[in-house]
């Protein structure tokens, strides 16, 4: 399989936030000094400023660690998802981490080979996860034993709305590229849960969602139509230029 890799947004929002718990630290810090001078000098007003740039620099530092725990979760399960790929031969080609002009979409994966476009939106979760139609709900064990609901966006709303800003942009090329005004092929979208941890549960759900262990069967069993070589570097050119 050949792999494009375009500017990879998680890697880039982790690293920032690397960079802000950094500054983070360095204002708790400062605000420990300016207690500790504060505290020596007896002088109360000193002392309490630098209590609250060190309560203040810690409380954003904590938040900035858990964001960025989040987001590495995300990279971990997008790397999954390109290492099970990988097994699939150079007729197919894996664009990661695409961008639309103008629009706030980001996509995980487009996979186009011979068997047809998919864009697969990638999870991480751990823990009871469960799906009736669009309705998703996630809770998981804490670090104590409890019980808690999770945050999740919703996946299939999410897929669903970057399919048709993808449509819509392929639609806009297609005249110069196919010399027709419609994108003329489907795509196919499936949300991915890639965490092995993860006890996924669904019923009458309106998209495909498929374990990580299931992604390649589903890929090379998938026969809704047959690309040729030629029509799929063309697709290929027109989202690498992106």
């Amino acid at each position: 399989m050949i792999i494009v890799n375009k500017k990879n947004f998680v890697l880039d929002m982790i690293s920032s936030l690397q960079l802000q718990t950094i500054i983070e630290v360095l204002i708790a810090l400062a605000g420990f000094l300016v207690m500790v001078h504060g505290i020596h000098t007896e002088q109360i007003i000193i002392f309490f400023g630098g209590s609250l740039a060190f309560i203040f620099g810690g409380y954003l530092y904590q938040s900035k660690i858990t964001q960025a725990r989040i987001w590495q979760s995300g990279l971990t399960g997008q790397r999954k998802v390109e290492e099970v790929l990988s097994e699939l031969d150079d007729r197919f080609t894996l664009i990661n981490n695409v961008s639309l002009p103008f629009k706030k979409c980001d996509i995980d994966h487009i996979l186009i080979g011979p068997y047809g476009i998919f864009l697969i939106e990638t999870k991480n979760y751990k823990g009871e996860i469960s799906c009736v139609g669009d309705r998703w709900e996630y809770q998981k064990v804490g670090r104590n034993g409890g019980i808690y609901k999770g945050y999740i966006n919703n996946p299939s709303r999410q897929l669903k709305r970057n399919i048709w800003e993808l449509k819509n942009y392929l639609d806009k090329k297609s005249k110069k590229i196919f010399g027709i005004d419609s994108f003329p092929y489907w795509i196919q979208g499936v949300v991915v849960f890639t965490n092995e941890e993860a006890n996924l549960r669904t019923k009458d759900e309106t998209v495909l969602v498929v374990v990580i262990d299931k992604l390649l069967d589903y890929i090379r069993n998938f026969k809704n139509e047959q690309l040729s070589d030629h029509e799929t570097q063309k697709i290929v050119k027109l989202l690498r230029d992106l």
